[in-house]
Formats: C-alpha cells, sequence, structure tokens
C-alpha cells in the first residue's frame, strides 16, 4: 500500500481514472459500462469520496455490487481507507412522482449522456471491424433507415458500445429522440414498471424514439417476460421504421434461452461482427489513447504493450489508464522495464480472473495427451497420474483453491492424497508447467 499523496493534492479526476483503470479489469464489460462509465468524483474531504452517478439505479447497484471493490481500489492508490457516497449528478426535480426516477424519459434526446470520446472520429477502423463501422456510419447518416435492426456481435471490449454512442452522439446533434439502455438496465426498469403498474407508460416512452440503441441484449437471456415485453417493443419500433443498433457477446443464432421470434427479428436487418484488431490495429489504438492521455512513450514500449494485449480494446485502455495513475500519482518513470512489470502485474489479475478449473483441467489433459476424464477417474498410468498431480498443483498455484475445492473436483480425492499430488510436483517442478500455464494465457 502506497500513500503518494496527502488528500490535498490529489486530483481528482486523475484519481478516479486510476480507479476505474483497476475496476475496468475485473468487472464483467456490460457491468462496467452500465453503472461506472460516466462516473467520477464530486469531491474529497477529509476521508469521505463523493462519487456521482448517472441515476438512481446507478447508486443503488453500486452501493451494493462494487462499494468493497471501489473502496479497496482506492486505498490500495492512495493507501487511505475512505468512506465513500455515491449522489446522483442530475437527480429529477423534487415534483417528479416517484415512478418517472425508474423510468426512461420522454425527453430523451435531451437526457441521454453518450460518452465523450466515443465519436467516429476516435474509433479506429482496421480489417477486423470495417463492416461494423461502416453499418453504424450509415444508420447514423441516412434519413433512411438501411437496416432494420442493425445487430453488432463481439467478444467483451472491442468497439460495440463505442460505436452505438458514435451512433447517438450523430442524431442527438440533429435533435433526434433518443434512448440508449443497456439489457441490464431495460431488465431493471421493466421489472420496476410491472411493480409499480406503470408498464404502459414504459412501453409508451420506447414507442416515442427515433433511435433506440441497446447494448448487451444477451442480459436478458432466460428472462421470459422481459424478452416479451421487448419483442412487443421492437415490434412497434419496426413497423414505423425506427431506427435499431442492437449489441450482443454472441450472433443471434447462438443465443442461449431466447425466443425463437425474437431471434428471428435480429436476423431481419444487417449482423456485423467486430473481431479482435491486429498488432498494428493495437499500435494505433494505443497511440490515439496515449495523445488523449498526454502520455508520451518510445515506440519500443508501445508494441511491447500491443503484444501483450492481444484480446481487446478494453484491456488496452485498462492498462493505458494503470499506467498513466503509476506515472501522475506514483511518479514512475515509464521505462521499458517498468512498464514491463506494470503490464505482467495487469495481465496476471486478468488472467485469474477469467481462468477456471476446467481450463486447467482441459490445458494439462491436452499436454500430456489424456482426457479430462481420465484425469478425474481411478486410473494409476504414469501419464495419468503425473496429469491429475500436475492439475492439483496448478488448481492451487493459478486459482489458490483449498486442498478441500480441489479434493472435491478431482472426483472427491482425499486431503492427504492431493496434498501429496501437489508436493510431489512442488518438489520436482516439470519444464511442462511452463508451456501448460504460456497455453493458459
Amino acid at each position: 500500500m502506497v500513500n503518494t499523496h496527502s488528500t490535498t493534492t490529489i486530483n481528482p479526476e486523475e484519481l478516479w481514472m486510476a480507479v476505474l483503470g483497476e475496476l475496468q479489469l475485473h468487472l464483467p464489460e456490460h457491468s462496467y459500462n452500465t453503472w461506472l462509465k460516466g462516473t467520477s468524483i464530486a469531491s474529497i474531504k477529509d476521508k469521505n469520496v463523493n462519487i456521482s452517478v448517472t441515476s438512481s439505479f446507478a447508486l443503488d447497484w453500486l452501493e451494493r455490487r462494487c462499494y468493497q471493490s471501489i473502496e479497496k481500489t482506492l486505498e490500495k492508490i492512495t493507501g487511505i481507507k475512505y468512506i465513500i457516497n455515491f449522489v446522483i449528478k442530475s437527480p429529477n426535480s423534487t415534483n417528479s412522482s416517484n415512478t418517472s426516477k425508474h423510468l426512461p424519459t420522454d425527453n430523451t434526446n435531451t437526457k441521454t449522456s453518450f460518452n465523450p470520446l466515443f465519436t467516429f472520429k476516435n474509433f479506429i477502423e482496421g480489417d477486423n471491424n470495417s463492416l461494423a463501422l461502416n453499418a453504424s456510419l450509415s444508420v447514423a447518416s441516412s434519413r433512411d433507415n438501411p437496416y432494420n435492426p442493425l445487430f453488432l456481435y463481439s467478444d467483451v471490449g472491442l468497439g460495440k458500445t463505442h460505436l452505438l454512442h458514435a451512433i447517438g452522439h450523430t442524431l442527438q446533434t440533429e435533435g433526434s429522440k433518443i434512448i440508449y439502455t443497456t439489457g441490464e438496465k431495460f431488465t431493471n426498469e421493466f421489472i420496476y414498471s410491472i411493480r409499480t403498474r406503470s408498464t404502459e407508460q414504459f412501453k409508451s416512452t420506447y414507442s416515442s424514439v427515433d433511435l433506440l440503441l441497446i447494448d448487451d441484449i444477451q442480459f436478458i437471456s432466460g428472462k421470459e417476460q422481459t424478452q416479451e415485453g421487448f419483442f412487443h417493443i421492437f415490434n412497434d419500433l419496426q413497423h414505423k421504421g425506427t431506427k435499431i443498433v442492437i449489441t450482443s457477446d454472441q450472433a443471434p443464432e447462438k443465443l442461449n434461452n431466447f425466443q425463437q421470434r425474437l431471434s428471428s427479428r435480429f436476423e431481419s436487418g444487417l449482423i456485423a461482427d467486430i473481431q479482435k484488431p491486429s498488432l498494428e490495429t493495437r499500435i494505433a489504438i494505443i497511440q490515439q489513447k496515449l495523445g488523449r492521455l498526454e502520455l508520451k512513450l518510445e515506440t519500443s514500449i508501445i508494441e511491447m504493450i500491443a503484444k501483450h494485449t492481444p484480446k481487446n480494446i478494453r484491456q488496452i485502455e485498462g492498462i493505458l489508464n494503470k499506467l498513466f495513475a503509476h506515472t501522475t500519482l506514483m511518479n514512475i518513470p515509464l521505462n521499458y522495464q517498468n512498464t514491463l512489470s506494470i503490464i505482467q502485474s495487469c495481465t496476471k489479475q486478468q488472467r485469474s480472473s477469467s481462468l477456471t478449473k476446467e481450463n486447467i483441467l482441459n490445458a494439462v489433459a491436452q499436454h500430456y495427451q489424456v482426457t479430462p476424464e481420465e484425469i478425474l477417474s481411478k486410473q494409476r498410468n504414469a501419464p495419468v497420474a503425473t496429469a491429475r498431480q500436475v492439475s492439483m498443483y496448478l488448481l492451487k498455484q493459478e486459482l489458490n483453491l483449498t486442498i478441500a475445492e480441489i479434493g472435491r473436483f478431482i472426483s472427491g480425492r482425499n486431503h492427504s492424497t492431493v496434498i501429496h499430488g501437489i508436493n510431489k510436483i512442488t518438489e520436482d517442478i516439470p519444464s511442462a508447467i511452463k508451456d501448460i500455464q504460456n497455453s493458459l494465457y
């Protein structure tokens, strides 16, 4: 824990950027985008931090789900344990009804807040995203509705939300009435409308817009009543020719627990996927974001960052925010070795947060050319026994599972068997361990 600044010298904007950089590495993308984007530090006084949030929904969610993570991250960066208070940035007027606080507003073109950095100008085009970008440009620039809906899908952190905001920015300047929401937020609002018997008001609000942007539609998977409500809203808007843009982590035909009629509606427009960016595209993205942070790095360091961040743009943003925090808050020079150490620390955290027991079992099985079922079985021949012990060792080393948890996972092995297996590998670590770890990450 490093306390490098007193509360009087901490720059709230820089501090919050550092906190978001940490949180972005660990939270699911849809949760981060829905609840943390648009937040900021309103004030710091003594050991109290007031964090400005965008809505009462965000306030409730962050208090219940994210308070400890924010508290620990602030303490990790500053060395101070703060008391956190969430405050709503733009509260509704006092004469508004209680219901209206929880429902989308009719006057959406003046209320929707888009990330000012998520514009078409700031979007780096590459072979991985060209179709999605040009389709989004067409939706934003055409008076007609060329795609109804436009359905964008990709793994996390590859730019889907950026494109939604870019479309919103463009059409908002033309006075269009827009609702931007997420699958999670739509579900919460829909449930609230049922509880308060205000579903007609809820549907009416959506039916009055010129553009509907909905992020992470996969969140409503398995929620039958929410899907039913969304289906009718979607149908009404589609019949009116309203522009609809939807994002997901899966193609429509691969969405699990979705009504077939809803999936088929998604397939009726244009479907565009976004792949992982190439090395050259990642370098261009890093250069652009460094310019925004007013941070200068040598070309060799930029290339090294790009090579260590092959997965997505979100990973790049998180690492750059962390580098920015280290140099501005902790005065650490960003030479090659320091930067590499920070990146390795970040990627280790990311690896452990996404790694599963099954990943480890499958990697070990593949290396020793046995099956996962054989590792979990009672077989005792040499290749299977070694693979089993290596699995136990890696489950402890990489996931920090307890002996009991490892025993339960490896088909109910007892305490002494697991300890013996781990100790045997620890005494003479085989070179295979490094190869298996590299395959995991």
